[in-house]
């Protein structure tokens, strides 16, 4: 087995390996929670902007 393939399984099987690979999967889902949050208001206060400026005539360039 090459020190590579020990250095990784030594990680794996350690509890503090693990913990962190647990807090990466869970910061990564908070993210791509947050991003898919953000992106749909920004494209609702986008729509929203639209409609105003077609109610007030399209005043703005």
């Amino acid at each position: 087995m090459s020190k590579l393939m020990q250095g990784v399984v030594r990680f794996w099987r350690e509890e503090e390996g693990t913990e962190v690979v647990e807090w990466a999967l869970v910061g990564g889902l908070v993210v791509a929670v947050g991003a898919a949050i953000f992106t749909a208001i920004g494209t609702r206060a986008g729509a929203l902007l639209t409609q105003l400026n077609t109610a007030i005539g399209g005043a703005a360039p």
